[in-house]
Protein backbone atom coordinates (compact mmCIF):
# COMPACT_ATOMS: atom_id res chain seq x y z
CA UNK A 1 0.00 0.00 0.00
CA UNK A 2 1.22 3.41 -0.83
CA UNK A 3 2.76 5.80 2.00
CA UNK A 4 4.38 8.91 1.54
CA UNK A 5 8.09 9.10 2.50
CA UNK A 6 8.25 12.90 2.65
CA UNK A 7 6.10 16.02 2.66
CA UNK A 8 6.98 19.32 0.48
CA UNK A 9 5.64 21.94 2.12
CA UNK A 10 4.71 25.93 1.96
CA UNK A 11 5.59 28.29 5.00
CA UNK A 12 2.93 31.25 4.74
CA UNK A 13 -0.16 30.51 5.45
CA UNK A 14 0.52 26.43 6.50
CA UNK A 15 2.86 26.74 9.62
CA UNK A 16 2.64 30.38 10.18
CA UNK A 17 1.08 33.53 9.35
CA UNK A 18 2.65 36.65 9.35
CA UNK A 19 4.39 36.30 13.54
CA UNK A 20 2.03 34.15 14.40
CA UNK A 21 2.11 30.44 14.56
CA UNK A 22 -0.67 28.55 13.18
CA UNK A 23 -3.07 26.44 15.69
CA UNK A 24 -1.58 23.04 15.67
CA UNK A 25 1.62 23.30 13.10
CA UNK A 26 4.20 22.29 15.99
CA UNK A 27 2.01 19.24 16.96
CA UNK A 28 1.46 18.22 13.48
CA UNK A 29 5.15 18.59 12.44
CA UNK A 30 6.35 16.12 15.18
CA UNK A 31 3.65 13.65 14.97
CA UNK A 32 5.43 13.98 10.88
CA UNK A 33 9.01 13.23 12.25
CA UNK A 34 8.01 10.41 14.54
CA UNK A 35 6.75 8.45 11.72
CA UNK A 36 9.82 8.88 9.81
CA UNK A 37 8.70 11.27 7.05
CA UNK A 38 11.07 13.86 5.35
CA UNK A 39 9.89 17.64 5.29
CA UNK A 40 11.36 20.03 2.98
CA UNK A 41 10.18 23.58 3.26
CA UNK A 42 9.81 25.25 -0.02
CA UNK A 43 8.58 29.15 0.29
CA UNK A 44 8.11 31.45 -2.70
CA UNK A 45 8.85 34.13 -0.20
CA UNK A 46 13.04 35.14 -1.30
CA UNK A 47 12.95 37.80 1.21
CA UNK A 48 14.75 35.86 3.45
CA UNK A 49 17.57 32.89 3.36
CA UNK A 50 17.49 29.20 4.24
CA UNK A 51 19.38 30.36 7.65
CA UNK A 52 16.75 33.14 8.13
CA UNK A 53 13.55 30.86 7.98
CA UNK A 54 15.59 28.52 9.99
CA UNK A 55 15.29 31.22 12.70
CA UNK A 56 12.03 31.96 12.60
CA UNK A 57 10.72 28.81 12.81
CA UNK A 58 12.90 28.45 15.80
CA UNK A 59 10.88 31.41 17.09
CA UNK A 60 8.19 29.06 17.50
CA UNK A 61 9.99 25.79 18.70
CA UNK A 62 10.48 24.07 15.51
CA UNK A 63 13.61 22.48 14.78
CA UNK A 64 14.73 23.01 10.87
CA UNK A 65 17.97 23.67 9.71
CA UNK A 66 19.08 25.38 6.51
CA UNK A 67 19.20 22.31 4.40
CA UNK A 68 15.25 21.91 5.03
CA UNK A 69 14.59 24.66 3.68
CA UNK A 70 14.28 25.75 -0.21
CA UNK A 71 13.68 29.51 -0.88
CA UNK A 72 12.55 31.15 -4.57
CA UNK A 73 15.50 33.26 -3.88
CA UNK A 74 18.05 30.46 -3.96
CA UNK A 75 16.47 28.63 -6.35
CA UNK A 76 16.75 31.44 -8.58
CA UNK A 77 20.24 32.31 -8.07
CA UNK A 78 21.09 28.79 -8.88
CA UNK A 79 19.49 28.85 -12.11
CA UNK A 80 20.92 31.68 -13.23
CA UNK A 81 24.57 30.50 -12.53
CA UNK A 82 23.60 27.09 -14.40
CA UNK A 83 22.29 28.33 -17.03
CA UNK A 84 24.72 31.40 -17.63
CA UNK A 85 27.15 30.95 -15.21
CA UNK A 86 28.28 34.23 -13.03
CA UNK A 87 25.87 37.21 -14.30
CA UNK A 88 25.22 40.84 -13.79
CA UNK A 89 22.46 40.78 -11.75
CA UNK A 90 19.60 43.72 -11.27
CA UNK A 91 17.33 42.60 -7.94
CA UNK A 92 14.00 44.13 -7.50
CA UNK A 93 14.04 42.34 -4.23
CA UNK A 94 14.75 41.91 -0.27
CA UNK A 95 18.04 40.72 1.39
CA UNK A 96 17.40 36.96 0.89
CA UNK A 97 17.90 36.67 -2.55
CA UNK A 98 20.69 39.17 -2.60
CA UNK A 99 22.66 36.98 0.01
CA UNK A 100 22.46 34.11 -2.69
CA UNK A 101 23.83 36.01 -5.35
CA UNK A 102 26.95 36.60 -3.21
CA UNK A 103 26.98 33.79 -2.06
CA UNK A 104 27.12 32.01 -5.81
CA UNK A 105 29.35 35.01 -6.99
CA UNK A 106 26.89 36.58 -8.88
CA UNK A 107 28.09 40.66 -9.01
CA UNK A 108 24.49 42.54 -7.80
CA UNK A 109 23.57 46.13 -9.52
CA UNK A 110 22.42 49.19 -8.27
CA UNK A 111 19.44 50.44 -9.90
CA UNK A 112 21.83 53.38 -11.08
CA UNK A 113 23.52 50.36 -12.89
CA UNK A 114 20.69 48.63 -14.96
CA UNK A 115 22.79 49.22 -18.14
CA UNK A 116 25.05 46.50 -17.03
CA UNK A 117 22.67 43.78 -16.11
CA UNK A 118 22.00 40.46 -17.87
CA UNK A 119 19.38 39.70 -15.21
CA UNK A 120 16.38 42.18 -13.82
CA UNK A 121 14.97 39.36 -10.77
CA UNK A 122 12.02 40.50 -9.57
CA UNK A 123 10.86 38.95 -5.77
CA UNK A 124 8.80 40.34 -2.58
CA UNK A 125 10.56 43.91 -1.95
CA UNK A 126 8.42 46.08 0.06
CA UNK A 127 10.15 49.26 -0.98
CA UNK A 128 9.67 48.64 -4.74
CA UNK A 129 8.70 52.49 -6.17
CA UNK A 130 9.09 54.17 -9.03
CA UNK A 131 13.09 54.07 -9.53
CA UNK A 132 13.04 50.89 -9.70
CA UNK A 133 10.26 50.16 -12.11
CA UNK A 134 12.02 52.41 -14.47
CA UNK A 135 15.35 50.95 -13.96
CA UNK A 136 13.71 47.31 -14.63
CA UNK A 137 11.95 48.84 -17.45
CA UNK A 138 15.39 50.21 -18.88
CA UNK A 139 17.22 47.43 -18.70
CA UNK A 140 14.78 44.50 -19.97
CA UNK A 141 14.20 46.65 -23.10
CA UNK A 142 17.35 46.71 -23.57
CA UNK A 143 17.66 43.01 -23.40
CA UNK A 144 18.45 42.11 -20.15
CA UNK A 145 17.11 38.34 -19.05
CA UNK A 146 13.36 39.18 -16.83
CA UNK A 147 12.84 36.35 -14.11
CA UNK A 148 10.80 36.25 -10.90
CA UNK A 149 11.23 34.49 -7.98
CA UNK A 150 7.28 33.95 -7.77
CA UNK A 151 4.30 35.66 -8.90
CA UNK A 152 2.43 35.21 -5.67
CA UNK A 153 -0.21 38.06 -6.32
CA UNK A 154 -0.55 38.22 -1.86
CA UNK A 155 1.29 36.98 0.98
CA UNK A 156 -0.02 36.81 4.06
CA UNK A 157 0.66 39.05 7.03
CA UNK A 158 0.05 39.57 10.59
CA UNK A 159 -3.61 41.17 9.30
CA UNK A 160 -4.01 39.19 6.37
CA UNK A 161 -2.85 39.91 3.15
CA UNK A 162 -0.64 41.83 1.76
CA UNK A 163 0.51 42.72 -1.84
CA UNK A 164 3.12 39.82 -3.19
CA UNK A 165 5.97 39.62 -5.76
CA UNK A 166 3.24 39.23 -8.51
CA UNK A 167 1.81 42.81 -7.98
CA UNK A 168 5.52 43.65 -8.82
CA UNK A 169 6.08 41.59 -11.40
CA UNK A 170 2.84 42.41 -13.22
CA UNK A 171 3.54 46.20 -12.90
CA UNK A 172 7.10 45.43 -14.61
CA UNK A 173 5.54 43.05 -16.95
CA UNK A 174 2.70 45.43 -18.17
CA UNK A 175 5.21 48.11 -19.07
CA UNK A 176 8.24 46.07 -20.64
CA UNK A 177 4.92 43.66 -22.60
CA UNK A 178 6.29 40.38 -21.36
CA UNK A 179 5.74 38.11 -18.47
CA UNK A 180 9.13 36.89 -16.93
CA UNK A 181 10.28 33.22 -16.77
CA UNK A 182 9.15 32.40 -12.97
CA UNK A 183 11.31 29.88 -11.32
CA UNK A 184 9.38 29.44 -7.99
CA UNK A 185 6.32 27.59 -7.35
CA UNK A 186 4.19 26.40 -9.40
CA UNK A 187 7.41 26.37 -11.82
CA UNK A 188 8.76 22.55 -12.56
CA UNK A 189 12.27 24.84 -11.74
CA UNK A 190 12.34 24.76 -8.17
CA UNK A 191 10.48 21.73 -7.80
CA UNK A 192 12.71 19.43 -9.61
CA UNK A 193 15.28 21.34 -7.45
CA UNK A 194 13.46 19.66 -4.28
CA UNK A 195 13.00 16.15 -5.78
CA UNK A 196 16.66 16.59 -6.18
CA UNK A 197 17.21 17.97 -2.47
CA UNK A 198 14.54 14.91 -0.78
CA UNK A 199 16.09 12.13 -2.98
CA UNK A 200 12.72 10.88 -3.99
CA UNK A 201 10.48 10.34 -6.87
CA UNK A 202 7.48 12.37 -7.61
CA UNK A 203 5.16 9.50 -6.50
CA UNK A 204 6.77 9.29 -2.91
CA UNK A 205 5.68 12.61 -2.07
CA UNK A 206 2.75 14.83 -1.27
CA UNK A 207 2.90 18.37 -1.97
CA UNK A 208 1.15 20.88 0.85
CA UNK A 209 0.42 24.66 0.84
CA UNK A 210 -2.68 27.57 1.18
CA UNK A 211 -2.95 27.90 -2.76
CA UNK A 212 -4.49 26.49 -5.81
CA UNK A 213 -2.05 28.77 -7.93
CA UNK A 214 1.07 27.88 -7.00
CA UNK A 215 1.13 24.91 -4.86
CA UNK A 216 -1.53 22.79 -5.81
CA UNK A 217 -0.15 23.36 -9.36
CA UNK A 218 3.41 23.18 -8.10
CA UNK A 219 3.11 19.42 -7.18
CA UNK A 220 0.83 18.46 -10.21
CA UNK A 221 3.48 19.65 -12.38
CA UNK A 222 6.10 17.29 -11.34
CA UNK A 223 2.90 14.45 -10.94
CA UNK A 224 2.56 14.44 -7.00
CA UNK A 225 -0.50 14.44 -5.25
CA UNK A 226 -1.35 17.39 -3.50
CA UNK A 227 -2.79 18.64 -0.21
CA UNK A 228 -4.30 22.14 -0.01
CA UNK A 229 -4.32 23.39 3.61
CA UNK A 230 -7.54 26.48 4.51
CA UNK A 231 -5.03 28.36 7.00
CA UNK A 232 -3.91 30.78 4.98
CA UNK A 233 -4.74 32.43 1.24
CA UNK A 234 -8.10 30.25 0.07
CA UNK A 235 -11.17 29.30 1.38
CA UNK A 236 -13.48 25.91 0.65
CA UNK A 237 -15.39 28.31 -1.89
CA UNK A 238 -12.31 28.71 -4.12
CA UNK A 239 -11.35 24.90 -4.39
CA UNK A 240 -15.36 24.25 -5.04
CA UNK A 241 -14.77 26.86 -7.83
CA UNK A 242 -11.58 25.53 -8.76
CA UNK A 243 -11.08 24.09 -12.24
CA UNK A 244 -10.98 20.10 -11.79
CA UNK A 245 -7.07 20.05 -13.22
CA UNK A 246 -6.49 22.28 -10.27
CA UNK A 247 -8.16 20.72 -7.85
CA UNK A 248 -5.76 18.84 -4.65
CA UNK A 249 -6.26 15.09 -3.75
CA UNK A 250 -6.94 16.36 -0.05
CA UNK A 251 -8.38 19.78 1.71
CA UNK A 252 -7.74 19.87 5.43
CA UNK A 253 -8.29 22.91 7.77
CA UNK A 254 -4.70 22.90 8.91
CA UNK A 255 -1.47 20.76 8.81
CA UNK A 256 -3.03 18.93 12.07
CA UNK A 257 -6.29 18.08 10.43
CA UNK A 258 -4.29 16.87 7.47
CA UNK A 259 -2.40 14.84 9.73
CA UNK A 260 -5.22 13.09 11.39
CA UNK A 261 -6.69 12.56 7.47
CA UNK A 262 -3.26 10.75 6.35
CA UNK A 263 -3.22 8.33 9.36
CA UNK A 264 -6.71 7.24 8.91
CA UNK A 265 -5.90 6.93 5.03
CA UNK A 266 -3.31 4.93 6.01
CA UNK A 267 -1.06 7.15 3.70
CA UNK A 268 1.73 7.45 6.46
Amino acid sequence: MKKYRAILLDLDGCVYQGDKLISGAREALQKFKEKNIKILFITNNSSMTAEGYSRKLKNFNIEAGPEEILTSGEATSLFILQDSGRSKILPITEKGFKEYCKRMKHTVLSINEWRKADFVVVGLDRRFNYLKLKAAYKAIIEGSRFLATNVDPTIPSNDGLDPGAGAIAAAIAKAVGKDPLVIGKPSKIIMELALQKVGLSPSDILVVGDRLDTDVLAGKVIGADTALLLSGATTRDDVEKASPHNRPDLVAENLLELHKKLVSLNLV
